[in-house]
């Protein structure tokens, strides 16, 4: 039996706070096999060739109603082991459930749609934010 040690994501040495995550929200793809080529012999037998790299893909979504506090607290887990900025390029170790461990991955986010509930003169509270990381 694997060791799970209790959480999803950690983005450095610091676990995803997973009490901003809708949990149920959390869909992970692991190892996407990425077909280089297919066709059909003569025999109309499918051939595949297919890479020997397989990519992880995850999203989910943030707790509906997060404020601007909880959103920069985030934020600055995500910023902490950002590779790239201008890629959004980071590095993770996730849980794989296919292969019950933890494995890293380098990836990036991709672009963020924020939609705001509401505003105070000193708060924002936003509506659901999906997060996404994709291996490179």
């Amino acid at each position: 039996m694997a060791k799970f040690e209790g959480y999803l994501l950690k983005f450095g040495d610091t676990v995803f706070p997973e009490k901003y995550m809708a949990i149920d929200s959390y869909d992970s793809t692991d190892n996407q096999r990425t077909e280089l080529k297919a066709s059909r012999n003569a025999a109309n037998l499918l051939i595949r060739q297919t890479s020997p790299n397989f990519k992880t893909k995850i999203e989910f979504d943030l707790i509906e109603g997060l404020h601007l506090k909880q959103w920069a607290e985030i934020k600055a887990v995500i910023d902490g082991v950002t590779l790239s900025r201008r890629e959004r390029k980071v590095q993770v170790k996730y849980w794989c459930s296919e292969d019950l461990c933890y494995k890293t991955m380098t990836s990036y986010i991709p672009d963020i749609k924020f939609s705001i509930a509401k505003h105070t003169d000193n708060d924002i509270i936003y509506k659901s934010i999906r997060i996404a990381l994709i291996e490179y």
